[in-house]
């Protein structure tokens, strides 16, 4: 549903300069599928871990769909596309593993903090790239800022930094020498 939506969005707006945030629900709970997405697993016997594959496989066809749209659009090279996963991998409900990785999501141990984050832009940033250093949810506020022609303005102290430059090759240093997270009494500093 978000899918269409966002898809219907982007038709309505194709003529105008646009930002689009589409935070999937998925994988949180409630964990449900249509009998369609469960029906693409018959090798996995746990139900759980079945659900669970079922919802991923959903939000792929959902993701895609919106890609699908951008690209028929022909706006692929004028959009910035961050693809940010949730914290962490196992919980008591996804039956997923995070080996050799300690901790799961929301704990500060590696296992947590550590998530799928995939940036897009035709032309702009090479494809198939995979950068190394640690970035952080924080970096996409000024990378779409700069990105869109704005400059950000250094009284607003912000924590991330526009990867742009490090993702293209012109700056070769690590875009944050130090990270800090914190979730209730935990916390964690990777330097």
């Amino acid at each position: 549903a978000y899918a269409a939506r966002a898809v219907e969005w982007l038709d309505e707006h194709k003529k105008d300069p646009w930002f689009l945030y589409l935070p999937f629900n998925a994988q949180h709970a409630p964990l449900e599928a249509p009998q369609k997405y469960l029906d693409r697993f018959p090798n996995i016997n746990d139900p759980k871990r079945k659900l669970f594959a079922a919802m991923l496989s959903a939000q792929d066809d959902a993701v895609g769909a919106v890609l699908k749209k951008v690209r028929d659009l022909d706006q692929e090279e004028n959009t910035l596309i961050f693809y940010i996963a949730d914290n962490g991998g196992p919980t008591q409900s996804t039956t997923s593993q995070n080996g050799p990785l300690r901790g799961y999501k929301m704990t500060t141990f590696e296992g947590g903090p550590r998530v799928p984050y995939v940036a897009q832009w035709k032309g702009k940033i090479p494809a198939g790239k995979v950068y190394e250093n640690p970035v952080l949810n924080l970096d996409v506020l000024p990378t779409v800022v700069t990105a869109a022609g704005g400059k950000v303005d250094s009284a607003c102290k912000l924590d991330g930094v526009d990867l742009l430059p490090y993702l293209t090759g012109q700056i070769s240093q690590k875009p944050h020498e130090t990270l800090y997270w914190r979730f209730g009494a935990q916390w964690a500093v990777r330097h």
